[in-house]
C-alpha cells in the first residue's frame, strides 16, 4: 500500500509538473525588437544591375536586409529565373541572401537577366509583392531594347495570366524568359538586338516549360530598339477532334460536342450525317450551324416571338375597357452612354473581342421534329491545328411523357 502511494503521489508530482510547463508556453514572436510586419528588401545584388564583368566566375548573389525563409513561395528555385534559361540552374539559400549559378558555366560575351519573382518571405511570412530584374553582361554593352506585348488565351477567351514568355534568339537558340502580368502584358528590356523566335505558353502546372496539351502561341520577330507583339495561344493537337457528347437542344436541334476547340468559319452541310436505325436510313438535314451562328438564330427567333407578343397584347389592349387607375411612374435610369461606357472593356479585355471566341460545338437542325427513336450521327471535324478526324455517336430521342 505505501509503495502505491508512493507512485501515485510522484505521478501527480509529473502531471502538476507539465501543467506548469503547459501554462508557461506562451507563443510569442522572436526576440529582439518590436513585431516585425515588414517585407523584406533587396539590400544589394552582385553583380550589379548594369555591370560589365568579362570572364565572371562563382556565383550571382542577391542580398536582403533580413534573414529569408528558405521555403518562400515552395521554393526559392522557382522564384528565380535567369536568362538565357542554362540547362541547369543552381539556387541557394544563404540566410539573408540568394545565390545562383547556371550549370555548366557562365558564357562571355552575353547579356544575362536575372528575375526575381514576387513572393520571397522572411520568418515572420512577410512577403515580397513586387519581384526586381537585374541585367548585366559579361562582355559587351548592355542595348536600349525592350520587346514587349500580351498573351491572350484564346482557347478560354480570358487573358494569358502568368504565361511563360520565351523570346528564343536565332540562330543560337539563347532563351531568354519572363512571365506575363496579372492583365497579361509582358516586357523584357536591355535584351539583344536581333531575330527572335518569340513563343508564349499558358503554363498550367507552372513548371516553367511547355508541356503537351498546354496552350501556347509563337511568331518570329526582328527586334533592333523595340518590338511588340500580340500572341493568341491554343492547344496544338496532333488528332482530330471527335464527338464527345450529342443532346437534343429543341424538338428539331442537335447539339454535337466535340473533345477540342474546332477550325474558325461555318461548318459545310456535308461534314455531318444522320441516320434513323435500324435500318441505318440517311435523314434529310435542314442547317448546320457554328455555335456563334446557333446563337444569333435564337437571338432573332426570342426577338420575333417577343415581337409578335407584344403586338397580340397591344391589340387585346385596345379591346379591353380603359384601366382610369394612374400608373406608377417608372424608376429613373442611368443614361444610356454611362452604361455603355461602364460596360465597355478595356485593354486586353477588349482584344478578345477581336477574334471570335472559340468552340467545341455544331448544331443540326434537321427538317421538322424529331421522332423518338434510335438515330447515328457522324461529322467530320477540324481543329484549329488543321487536323481533321471523322467519328460517330448514338442518339436517342425518348418519347415525350404521356400527358394523359
Amino acid at each position: 500500500m505505501a509503495r502505491a502511494a508512493g507512485n501515485a503521489g510522484r505521478q501527480a508530482a509529473r502531471l502538476g509538473l507539465l501543467i506548469g510547463l503547459a501554462a508557461c508556453a506562451v507563443i510569442e514572436s522572436p526576440p529582439g525588437g518590436p513585431p516585425d510586419f515588414e517585407a523584406p528588401v533587396v539590400a544589394a545584388v552582385r553583380p550589379d544591375s548594369g555591370a560589365i564583368v568579362p570572364g565572371f566566375e562563382g556565383a550571382a548573389r542577391i542580398e536582403f536586409n533580413e534573414v529569408i525563409s528558405e521555403q518562400s513561395g515552395g521554393g526559392l528555385d522557382k522564384l528565380v529565373e535567369l536568362s538565357p534559361r542554362p540547362a541547369e540552374l543552381d539556387v541557394s539559400w544563404k540566410r539573408d541572401a540568394i545565390e545562383l549559378k547556371p550549370k555548366p558555366e557562365w558564357i562571355d560575351g552575353v547579356i544575362y537577366r536575372i528575375v526575381l519573382l514576387p513572393g520571397i518571405a522572411d520568418l515572420r511570412n512577410n512577403r515580397m509583392e513586387e519581384g526586381i530584374t537585374v541585367v548585366f553582361t559579361t562582355g559587351g554593352e548592355i542595348p536600349a531594347t525592350t520587346l514587349s506585348g500580351a498573351v491572350l488565351n484564346w482557347e478560354d477567351n480570358r487573358v494569358g495570366q502568368g504565361a511563360l514568355i520565351e523570346a528564343i534568339l536565332l540562330p543560337d537558340s539563347l532563351a531568354y524568359v519572363t512571365r506575363a502580368d496579372s492583365t497579361g502584358d509582358y516586357e523584357m528590356a536591355q535584351v539583344p538586338r536581333g531575330e527572335y523566335l518569340l513563343v508564349a505558353t499558358i503554363d498550367q502546372n507552372n513548371n516553367g516549360e511547355r508541356d503537351s496539351r498546354e496552350a501556347f502561341d509563337s511568331v518570329t520577330i526582328a527586334l533592333d530598339s523595340a518590338a511588340s507583339e500580340v500572341l493568341w495561344a491554343f492547344a496544338r493537337d496532333t488528332t482530330g477532334p471527335t464527338l464527345r457528347d450529342l443532346v437534343q437542344a429543341d424538338s428539331q436541334t442537335i447539339r454535337l460536342e466535340f473533345t477540342q476547340k474546332l477550325a474558325q468559319g461555318a461548318p459545310q452541310p456535308s461534314a455531318v450525317a444522320v441516320w434513323e436505325l435500324p435500318d441505318t436510313v440517311p435523314l434529310p438535314i435542314d442547317t448546320v450551324w457554328s455555335e456563334r451562328a446557333y446563337e444569333s438564330v435564337r437571338a432573332a427567333e426570342q426577338a420575333a416571338r417577343d415581337s409578335a407578343a407584344a403586338a397580340a397584347a397591344a391589340a387585346s389592349d385596345t379591346l379591353a375597357p380603359a384601366d382610369t387607375a394612374e400608373s406608377p411612374p417608372p424608376p429613373p435610369q442611368p443614361p444610356a452612354q454611362a452604361v455603355a461606357e461602364e460596360d465597355e472593356p478595356t485593354g486586353n479585355a477588349a482584344l478578345l473581342l477581336q477574334r471570335p471566341a472559340l468552340s467545341a460545338t455544331w448544331y443540326i437542325r434537321m427538317p421538322g421534329p424529331i421522332p423518338p427513336g434510335r438515330y447515328l450521327v457522324g461529322a467530320t471535324a477540324e481543329n484549329l491545328s488543321g487536323v481533321a478526324a471523322e467519328s460517330q455517336r448514338l442518339l436517342i430521342v425518348e418519347a415525350p411523357p404521356d400527358s394523359t
